[in-house]
C-alpha cells in the first residue's frame, strides 16, 4: 500500500522552498556531463498524453426551492416543517418520510413540486448509485411534466442534466441542459446555470472549442458569483485542452488569486496552471505550484510528476543536495512504482556524473543521503550500468527504458566508448519511434554531436558509399537534428548511389522546411529521385511545382530539361511539344534555346509529325553552334523517314565526320548505302556497303547481305534495259 507522508514531511517539503534560493547553491557552475534533459519537454509530453478530460468539479447548486408566497396550514404545514429540519439535519429516512406525505396525501398542494424536489435530493444522498440517479431522474421528470410553471421547474431541467453528465450520458445531458436554456425563465441563474453546465458537457465531450464558447458567454452575461468562478476555471481548462497554455495561464492566474479556495478544490487547476507556468519558464512559480499540488493532493495521479520536476529543476541548476532529497522523496513516498524507478535512476545519474567533482561535495552528498536514509547513495559504476541495463530490459516498450538507455549512452560516452555509445542512442531512438518520449531529442542529439563531422569529411572527400553507410549505422531519425544543408548531401548521396526510393524520402523531410534555399534544392532532388524511380507524373508534378514557385530560380535550365523529360517518359508528348513552343515562343533568346528546339524536334518526330521536325532540325542546325552527333543523326533518320534521300545522305554524312563509333559508323554507312539505292547510284551504294565490312552483329550482317543482293539485282536489271 502507498505510504502518505506524515504531517512532518509536509512541512518539511515546504520549509525547503526557503533553501531552494540560497545564493551559494545557486553560484555553483552546473556539473560536467549531466544530461541535457528539459523538466519543461517532460512536462510537455506529459500533457499531452492527457486524453479524456477528467470529471468536472461539482457545480454551484442552492437545492430545491420553497415555493415563495405559499404558505399552508395545519397537518401539511407541519409536515413540511418537519420535512425540512430532517433534510438539514441529513437524516433522509425521516425527510423522506414527511415529504412522501405531502406528495401521497395532498397532491393538490403548492408545495408538491419543492417535495417532489426534496425527495429526489433524498434519494441521492441516501445512495448515489445508478438506481437512486434514475430514481431522482423521474422526480424530476414528473416536477417538468405536472408543475412545469412552478419555480422548481427550471433547477429541475439542469439537475436531470447533471445527473445524466455524472453518468457519462453525454447526449442526454446535452438535450436536457439545451431544455432548460430554451425555457421561459422567471429566474435568470436557471438559464446561466445550464449554460455552465453545458459548457462542461461539451469538455466531457472533448469539444473544446464549444466548451470555450459556452463559459465565455457566460462570462459576459451573468453577474453571479459562483457561476462566475466556475465559469473562469472552466474557460482555462477549454483553453488549455486547444494548446494555447499562454491564454490559459491568464485564467488560471485569475482564479488563483481571486478565488483561492475554489482554484484549491480544483487538483486539475493547480498542475495545468503549474504546467503553463512552466512552459513560461517562471520556474520558481512552478515549482511552488506543483509542491502546492502534492502538499494538498498527495495521492493525485500527477504529484509524483510534480516533485520529480521540482527534482530536475534544482538539478538543472546544480543544487545537488535538494535535487537528490526530492528524488529520494518519490522513491520513498511512492515506492514500487515508475516514477520512484526514475526518481532511483536519476539520482544515480546524479552522482555519477558528480564524481569528478571534489572530495567535500561527495562527502556532503553521502552523509545528506545518510541522514535520509537512502540505500547505496553513490552505486559503483558497475552497480549503476547493472541497474540502467536492468531498467532498460524490464522496460522496454516503455518512455523509462528509453530514459535508461540514455543514460547508459551517456555514461559509456564519458569513458569514451562511442561506438558503443552511439549504438544505445540509436537503440533509444528506434524505441522512440513506438512511444513517443522526450528522451529521444537527447539521444538524436548525442547522435548528431558525433556523426555529422564524420559525415561532413566524407562529404568534402566525395565518398558516397562512407556517407550512406555512417547515416543508417546511427543515423536512425537524424534527419531532425541533422542541418537542412547536410540533409541534402545525404539525400544526394543516396541517390548518386541508386537509393532512389530512400533518397526520394530524404528531400520529402526536406521540402517541409521554412528556409526557401533548402526548399529549391529539395524539389530539384526530389524530382529526379522520381524519375530514377520511373514515376515521370510524381516527377512532373515536383518541376511544375518548382517553376510556379521559383519564378526565377537557381535551377531553371536543369528543372526544365527535367520537366520535358517527364513528360516524354509520360508519354504526354503533346505537353512537352506545347511547352516547347511556348518557351520558345517567350525566349528569342538564352542559353536553352538549342536544346529546346532539339527536344521540340524529337517530340515532332516521335509525334510522326515529320515534316515539322525535319523543319525544326534544320532551324537547329542554322542557327550556329557546333551541332553534336546524336543531332545529326536524329536529323538523317527523320530525313530517310520521309524518304528526301539526298539530304538524308547529306546529314548522315555529317554524322560521320563527328566520328562516331564502330557501330555507329555501320549503321551509317548501311543508311547510306539504302539511300543511294534508292536514287539508283548502284556504284555509290557498293561502295559504302563495302564500307560496312563485316561486323560481329548478326542482324546488320543479314541486313547487308540482303541489300547488297538487291543492289546486284537492279544493277543487272538496269543493265538490261541498256541493252
Amino acid at each position: 500500500m502507498t505510504r502518505l507522508p506524515s504531517a512532518f514531511q509536509h512541512l518539511l517539503v515546504a520549509a525547503i522552498l526557503a533553501m531552494v534560493e540560497d545564493p551559494a547553491s545557486a553560484a555553483e557552475p552546473a556539473f560536467a556531463g549531466r544530461p541535457d534533459f528539459s523538466a519543461v519537454e517532460y512536462l510537455k509530453a506529459t500533457s499531452a498524453q492527457e486524453s479524456a478530460e477528467p470529471p468536472g468539479p461539482s457545480l454551484p447548486d442552492d437545492g430545491p426551492r420553497p415555493e415563495e408566497g405559499l404558505r399552508a396550514q395545519g397537518i401539511l404545514d407541519l409536515a413540511w416543517e418537519e420535512g425540512r429540519v430532517a433534510y438539514q439535519k441529513g437524516a433522509w429516512s425521516e425527510a423522506r418520510r414527511f415529504f412522501e406525505k405531502i406528495t401521497r396525501e395532498y397532491p393538490d398542494s403548492p408545495l408538491v413540486p419543492a417535495a417532489l424536489a426534496f425527495l429526489a435530493e433524498v434519494a441521492l444522498r441516501e445512495d448515489a448509485s445508478a438506481r437512486d440517479r434514475a430514481e431522482a431522474i423521474q422526480l424530476y421528470k414528473q416536477v417538468l411534466r405536472d408543475h412545469p410553471r412552478s419555480s422548481n421547474a427550471g433547477r429541475a431541467a439542469w439537475r436531470i442534466a447533471d445527473l445524466y453528465l455524472e453518468q457519462g450520458w453525454l447526449q442526454e445531458a446535452q438535450s436536457y441542459y439545451e431544455q432548460a436554456m430554451a425555457r421561459p425563465l422567471d429566474v435568470p441563474f436557471d438559464g446561466h446555470r445550464a449554460l455552465l453546465g453545458l459548457g462542461y458537457t461539451f469538455m466531457a465531450m472533448r469539444k473544446w472549442s464549444d466548451a470555450e464558447h459556452a463559459f465565455s458567454t457566460l462570462r459576459k452575461r451573468t453577474d453571479h458569483e459562483s457561476l462566475s468562478q466556475y465559469a473562469t476555471m472552466g474557460l482555462a481548462h477549454a483553453v488549455y485542452r486547444q494548446q494555447r497554455p499562454a491564454e490559459a495561464q491568464v485564467f488560471y492566474d485569475l482564479c488563483h488569486r481571486r478565488w483561492p479556495a475554489l482554484f484549491r478544490r480544483d487538483p486539475l487547476a493547480i498542475q495545468r496552471y503549474a504546467v503553463t507556468q512552466a512552459l513560461a519558464h517562471r520556474d520558481a512559480s512552478a515549482r511552488d505550484l506543483f509542491l502546492l499540488l502534492y502538499n494538498i493532493y498527495p495521492r493525485h495521479e500527477f504529484a509524483p510528476t510534480a516533485l520529480l520536476y521540482v527534482a530536475d529543476g534544482l538539478a538543472g541548476k546544480s543544487n545537488l543536495p535538494l535535487a537528490t532529497f526530492f528524488y529520494s522523496h518519490v522513491s520513498l513516498i511512492y515506492p514500487h512504482s515508475a516514477h520512484s524507478t526514475v526518481a532511483t535512476m536519476r539520482r544515480a545519474a546524479l552522482y555519477v556524473e558528480r564524481r569528478d567533482r571534489n572530495d567535500d561535495d561527495r562527502l556532503r552528498l553521502a552523509v545528506d543521503a545518510m541522514m535520509r536514509e537512502v540505500q547505496d547513495p553513490e552505486p559503483t559504476a558497475s552497480a549503476y550500468v547493472a541497474m540502467l541495463r536492468e531498467i532498460a530490459d524490464q522496460e522496454e516498450s516503455g518512455s523509462i527504458g528509453v530514459e535508461a538507455l540514455v543514460h547508459l549512452g551517456r555514461y559509456y560516452e564519458k569513458t569514451n566508448d562511442v561506438n558503443r555509445a552511439l549504438l544505445l542512442y540509436k537503440n533509444a531512438v528506434l524505441r522512440a519511434d513506438h512511444v513517443g518520449v522526450p528522451w529521444a531529442t537527447q539521444a538524436l542529439e548525442r547522435i548528431s554531436t558525433f556523426l555529422v563531422p564524420w559525415i561532413e569529411r566524407a562529404v568534402k572527400s566525395g565518398d558516397d558509399l562512407t556517407v550512406v553507410s555512417l547515416f543508417h549505422r546511427y543515423g536512425v531519425g537524424t534527419g531532425q537534428t541533422v542541418a537542412p544543408p547536410l540533409m541534402i548531401e545525404i539525400a544526394e548521396a543516396h541517390r548518386r548511389l541508386g537509393f532512389a526510393t530512400e533518397a526520394g524520402r530524404l528531400y520529402q523531410q526536406l521540402t517541409k522546411v521554412k528556409d526557401q534555399a533548402v526548399l529549391e534544392t529539395a524539389l530539384v532532388g526530389l524530382g529526379k529521385s522520381y524519375l530514377d524511380q520511373e514515376d515521370p507524373p510524381a516527377a512532373r508534378k515536383v518541376f511544375e511545382r518548382y517553376r510556379f514557385q521559383f519564378q526565377p530560380g537557381r535551377y531553371d535550365s536543369e528543372v526544365l530539361h527535367l520537366l520535358v523529360t517527364a513528360m516524354r517518359r509520360q508519354g504526354d508528348l503533346q505537353s512537352a511539344a506545347h511547352l516547347c513552343r511556348q518557351w520558345l515562343q517567350h525566349h528569342p533568346k538564352g542559353g536553352d534555346r538549342p536544346y529546346m528546339v532539339l527536344q521540340l524536334a524529337e517530340v515532332l518526330g516521335e509525334l510522326k509529325q515529320l515534316e515539322e521536325s525535319a523543319a525544326v532540325y534544320e532551324t537547329a542546325l542554322k542557327g550556329g553552334g557546333k551541332p553534336s552527333f546524336d543531332v545529326f543523326l536524329a536529323y538523317a533518320e527523320t530525313l530517310s523517314r520521309l524518304n528526301r534521300h539526298e539530304q538524308a545522305i547529306a546529314a548522315y554524312q555529317a554524322a560521320l565526320d563527328r566520328h562516331p563509333g564502330r557501330r555507329e559508323r555501320e549503321w551509317i554507312h548501311l543508311q547510306t548505302a539504302r539511300h543511294w539505292n534508292e536514287l539508283r547510284q548502284y556504284d555509290r551504294a557498293t561502295v559504302a556497303l563495302a564500307e560496312v565490312g563485316e561486323t560481329d552483329d548478326p542482324l546488320i550482317n543479314r541486313f547487308t547481305a540482303s541489300l547488297k543482293d538487291t543492289v546486284r539485282t537492279a544493277r543487272r536489271l538496269e543493265m538490261k534495259e541498256e541493252s
